[in-house]
């Protein structure tokens, strides 16, 4: 959970500073894929 509030934190710099897009886009596709990663540990935890 941690490292999902570093990636939200880093991609709210990002986009205040208006970085790049795409330096912005491979933090946005990052926090996602932490988030997905996040919420099937979530599933596992609540099936077994």
């Amino acid at each position: 959970m941690k490292n999902i509030e570093k990636i939200r934190s880093r991609l709210n710099r990002a986009i205040a500073s208006g970085d790049n897009k795409n330096t912005i886009l491979n933090i946005s596709r990052r926090l996602d894929n932490l988030i997905v990663q996040y919420m099937r540990i979530q599933i596992k935890k609540s099936v077994n």
